[in-house]
C-alpha cells in the first residue's frame, strides 16, 4: 500500500494528469518531515481536508544536510517517504533533489499549495512563488498545531529526557541551559509574527523605574544583513541568518538619563529574546555593538538615528543548522555565601 504511493518526480506529470481527468483538486506541501511527530500528522490532515488528494514532496538527504546541518536527517529519504505514505491523509509522496522545490512544484501543478505557520506568502522562496503563480495555485498558510519540533525531540533524546514533562529538567530551568549561541542557520525564513513575538518577549524584561528605554530594529533584508555583517568583525555568519534584531536604547528615556541603567535595561531585553528564541526552536547569537564606538557610529549612520539612541547589540536569528548540548558555566568557587 505505502509503496504504491511513492511517485518518482519524473512520473509526476502523468500522475497529475490522472487526477485532472478524475476532476480532483490537488493539494501539495513540501518539507523535510524528518522524525515524524504528531504536529506533522495534524498539519497533513488539515492540508488534505483542503482538496481531494494530497501530495507531499520531501527533500532528499543531501538537501536536508544543507538545510539542517551535518547531523540530519535522522531518517533517510526513502524511510521518511514510506512513513508519510502510510498516513491515510497522504495520497502520494515524491522525493526531490535540491533545497528549492521549484522543479517538483512545476511537475505537480498544484491547485492548492500549503505551508506551515513559520512562513508567510511574502517569505516564500520567490522562485517557488513564481511557479505557483504560473500554475494558478491557491496558497494557504496553516498554523502549526501544538508545540512539536523534531529539533526539540532530538534534544530530549540526547539529554535523556523521557517525556515533555521532563524537558525542563528537575529544576524546571532546562530552557535556560539549552540556550546556546547558534552561528549556523537553515536557509528558511522566520515569520514576521514570530519575530514580533521575540520583541514582545524583550519588552517583558525589567527596567529601572519602568522607563523602558529600548528600541528594536528588525532586519530581514539580505542586503542590509550583509551591510551589518561588515560592521561586526565576528558577525560574518549574520549573512546566513534569516533575520537580525538590533537592540537599541534611547538614553534620554533611561532612568536618570544614565548610560548604566540604559545598558542594564537593554541587556535584560536581549536575554529575554535569546531565551524566547530557544524556547521557540530558533537559534540566536548575541553580537556586541556598544561600547565599540566605530560599530555604534556605523549603525547610527545606517539608520540616521538621533544621537541619544545607542545601538547596543545585534542578535542573529534563524532556524538552527547546528545542535549544541545544554550547559551551564557554573563554578562553585564563584558562589559566595554571605562573605567574599
Amino acid at each position: 500500500m505505502a509503496a504504491a504511493k511513492l511517485v518518482p518526480q519524473d512520473t509526476l506529470p502523468a500522475w497529475r494528469q490522472g487526477l485532472r481527468q478524475s476532476g480532483k483538486r490537488l493539494v501539495v506541501t513540501n518539507g523535510v518531515f524528518d522524525l515524524l511527530h504528531p504536529g506533522h500528522v495534524q498539519y497533513l490532515q488539515k492540508a488534505r481536508a483542503l482538496g481531494d488528494a494530497l501530495l507531499v514532496c520531501i527533500n532528499d538527504d543531501d538537501a536536508v544536510r544543507t538545510l539542517k546541518g551535518p547531523t540530519r536527517p535522522l531518517l533517510c529519504a526513502q524511510d521518511r517517504a514510506t512513513m508519510l505514505a502510510v498516513l491515510e491523509a497522504v495520497s502520494a509522496v515524491t522525493i526531490f533533489a535540491g533545497v528549492k522545490a521549484s522543479a517538483v512544484l512545476q511537475a505537480a501543478q498544484p491547485d492548492i499549495y500549503v505551508k506551515g505557520g513559520d512562513y508567510t506568502v511574502d517569505s516564500l522562496d520567490r522562485e517557488e512563488y513564481a511557479v505557483l503563480q504560473q500554475a494558478g495555485a491557491q496558497i494557504r498558510i496553516e498554523p502549526f498545531v501544538g508545540n512539536f519540533s523534531t529539533s526539540n525531540l532530538v534534544r530530549r533524546l540526547r539529554d535523556g529526557a523521557a517525556a515533555p514533562a521532563l524537558e525542563q529538567s528537575q529544576t524546571g530551568l532546562h530552557f535556560i541551559y539549552a540556550r546556546r549561541s547558534i552561528r549556523k542557520y537553515q536557509q528558511r525564513p522566520v515569520a514576521a509574527e514570530t519575530l514580533r513575538e521575540l520583541v514582545r518577549a524583550a519588552m517583558a524584561a525589567p527596567s529601572a523605574c519602568a522607563k523602558n528605554p529600548w528600541e528594536f530594529i528588525v532586519v530581514t533584508d539580505k542586503a542590509t544583513l550583509e551591510t551589518i555583517a561588515e560592521f561586526l568583525p565576528n558577525g560574518k555568519f549574520l549573512t546566513q541568518a534569516a533575520a537580525a534584531i538590533v537592540v537599541c536604547g534611547d538614553q534620554t528615556k533611561a532612568h536618570g538619563e544614565e548610560l548604566s541603567f540604559l545598558l542594564q535595561d537593554c541587556t535584560a531585553a536581549i536575554q529575554n529574546i535569546l531565551l524566547a528564541a530557544c524556547q521557540l526552536g530558533l537559534g540566536a547569537c548575541w553580537l556586541g555593538v556598544h561600547p565599540r564606538q566605530e560599530r555604534v557610529d556605523k549603525l547610527q549612520k545606517l539608520w540616521h538615528m538621533p544621537p541619544s539612541v545607542l545601538p547596543i547589540a545585534c542578535l542573529a536569528i534563524g532556524w538552527p543548522a547546528e545542535e549544541k548540548p545544554p550547559r551551564t558555566n557554573f563554578r562553585e568557587e564563584a558562589l559566595h555565601w554571605q562573605k567574599w
